[in-house]
């Protein structure tokens, strides 16, 4: 087994752990600063990578999408199906025209890309929450961060594999994931209360 191969394993299997992460958040934390548009977003492209793995003969792909998607569900369910109803409806319409139409149309590589614009977009309504709402404690860093650890697995993979549509995906997303930690660590009460009393310090001496 290649380098390649283990990591795409790795982070096949590690995926739904991560995500869990953030979904154990919610329900010790509190669900504020969730975006239900993001993480419907993330479930409803399961769909591609899904056939896109078996398009490829890639069992990793196919046992990471599988693996994740019940984590991404019960984040979703966390939220409250009556508040995000809209959200993933909305979700299977943007993935439906904007990849598996392209895919349909032009072939897999207009659909690697294709998912590639789209998964710069699913971070924008975190990005907006982060922004807007005045609480954001519910939003994990540690999920955030170590998906972007996950999706750099995944893209030695797919360098490795020569599928330069699906390793520029994740070249954008792990630099969106990482804003959205910065964001999220910087709005947390416990990060401000650590600058603050190192603020403090600096101030007395």
């Amino acid at each position: 087994m290649s380098t390649a191969d283990v990591l795409g394993w790795t982070g096949a299997l590690t995926g739904g752990f991560m995500t869990a992460i953030q979904y154990l958040r919610a329900r010790r934390v509190g669900i504020e600063g969730i975006s239900p548009l993001t993480w419907s977003l993330f479930l409803m492209m399961g769909i591609f990578w899904l056939a896109y793995g078996i398009q490829q003969r890639s069992a990793c792909m196919v046992a990471g999408t599988v693996l994740v998607a019940p984590v991404q569900a019960a984040i979703l369910s966390a939220i409250g199906w009556k508040h995000i109803w809209r959200s993933v409806l909305g979700s299977l319409g943007i993935v439906v025209f904007s990849i598996l139409l392209p895919t349909a149309l032009w072939g897999w590589n207009a659909g690697a890309g294709a998912i590639g614009v789209v998964m710069v977009v699913t971070r924008f309504p975190q990005l907006i929450d982060l922004i807007r709402l005045p609480s954001v404690e519910g939003v994990s860093v540690m999920s955030w961060l170590l998906s972007s650890v996950n999706l750099g697995m995944w893209l030695y993979y797919y360098v490795d594999k020569g599928d330069s549509g699906a390793a520029l995906s994740m070249v954008v997303t792990i630099v969106m994931n990482l804003l959205i930690t910065a964001m999220a660590a910087r709005r947390h009460h416990h990060t401000q209360e650590v600058l603050a009393r190192w603020r403090a310090r600096l101030s007395a001496r």
